[in-house]
């Protein structure tokens, strides 16, 4: 394949028809010469977001997909790495395309703590025949399988964790923030739980309305930014504070804490539990354990 291509990479899954190519900008041209290419599939265009957790994609798909591939190249700058994914048995259609690209378009909207997406509209998606729906709902569970075993892009809850809620909270297993307010007020509280390795920012913890004048540039401000427009944030019974209303998952305790703050912080040492302990010294006691 040659030293140039030499990290064009492929993945699959035993059992599954389907079949990842991954490489950078540099691997465009060779894409073209490979004939399984030449079909239908979905493609991810990736950037890494600088000083952030999230991940700047866009998702696509084609009837060619190796030449659409081509086109993005020369119409987008900003992505670097892209992910494509076919079947092996040639047995995706248009219709099967468009509804996998809609569906994982959609999944990804719910991880906005780790994607930033930037298709300018919803994808249309397509009617398939339920029977059909099933199958490409499967496919598309062993896209994000791969994407996350892969380390490509976080997706912090998925298709399987629809409610993203946990009914079984203990009050020791939560973590504490306080969050302060306007000029003589007592600080609210913030609370985060470590679940499955992701750091869930609790429904109804409160948030800071104003911020820190130098965090305005932050990428967590934007994020932040997006929370709100987007309605995770309620009105409270304080003027100086949002409460959230929904569980959010974030794969930094800094994030998490940031949004709270409306400020750049280090959540690994401000978020603690009832007795004082740390986040960060608790970590360090569970892989000291």
């Amino acid at each position: 394949m040659g030293e140039k291509y030499k990290s064009l990479k492929t993945a699959e899954l035993s059992n599954w028809t389907g079949k990842a190519y991954i490489g950078q900008r540099k691997h465009v041209q060779i894409l073209q010469s490979i004939e399984e290419l030449a079909s239908p599939g979905i493609y991810i265009l990736i950037s890494e977001i600088e000083d952030s957790y999230q991940k700047k994609i866009y998702i696509g798909e084609a009837d060619e997909v190796n030449k659409r591939i081509a086109e993005q190249f020369k119409q987008k700058d900003w992505w670097n790495d892209f992910v494509v994914f076919i079947s092996k048995d040639a047995n995706l259609t248009k219709a099967h395309v468009r509804y996998l690209e809609k569906e994982l378009y959609e999944v990804a909207l719910k991880n906005k703590t780790t994607i930033e997406t930037t298709n300018g509209i919803t994808p249309p998606g397509s009617k398939l025949p339920v029977s059909e729906c099933d199958d490409m709902s499967d496919f598309n569970e062993n896209i994000i399988f791969v994407l996350n075993n892969l380390g490509i892009i976080d997706f912090t809850k998925t298709q399987m964790d629809p409610q993203n809620t946990d009914n079984s909270k203990k009050e020791s297993d939560v973590f504490y923030m306080s969050v302060p307010g306007g000029k003589g007020e007592n600080a609210k509280q913030a609370k985060l739980m470590i679940v499955e390795g992701t750091y869930r920012l609790l429904t109804g913890s409160y948030i800071r309305k104003d911020h820190v004048s130098s965090f305005a540039s932050h990428n967590y401000a934007k994020l932040r930014r997006q929370l709100e427009e987007e309605g995770f944030f309620v009105a409270s019974e304080n003027e100086s504070y949002f409460k959230l209303c929904k569980d959010v998952d974030f794969k930094s305790p800094s994030a998490a804490a940031a949004i709270v703050r409306n400020s750049s912080m280090n959540g690994r040492k401000e978020w603690k539990l009832r007795n004082g302990l740390s986040l960060d010294e608790f970590e360090n006691r569970q892989v000291g354990s």
